[in-house]
């Protein structure tokens, strides 16, 4: 495969080889290849957790803030009381 890079592109691969940051060009191409994938896969899982979280508000599977940090309250107090034991 050959691939026409602009000579930004091209520069700052040679940049990062040439300080050690890669061994060649190859393995900063396709460290750049790599880093976009598991980007792509994150985005995907985002949004993922928002459908859901937007499908759980529509249908009123929501906590109000008070109710949270009362939980939270209740949770820290139980485990300072247990520290105090």
């Amino acid at each position: 495969m050959n691939i026409p890079l602009s000579k930004h592109q091209a520069d700052w691969i040679a940049e990062q080889v040439r300080i050690g940051r890669y061994a060649s060009e190859i393995e900063a191409i396709e460290n750049a290849v790599a880093a976009k994938i598991a980007d792509e896969e994150d985005v995907r899982l985002l949004r993922e957790k928002l459908r859901r979280s937007e499908e759980d508000v529509a249908t009123g599977r929501v906590v109000s803030s008070d109710e949270v940090f009362d939980r939270l309250r209740r949770r820290i107090e139980a485990i300072a009381a247990e520290g105090r034991k």
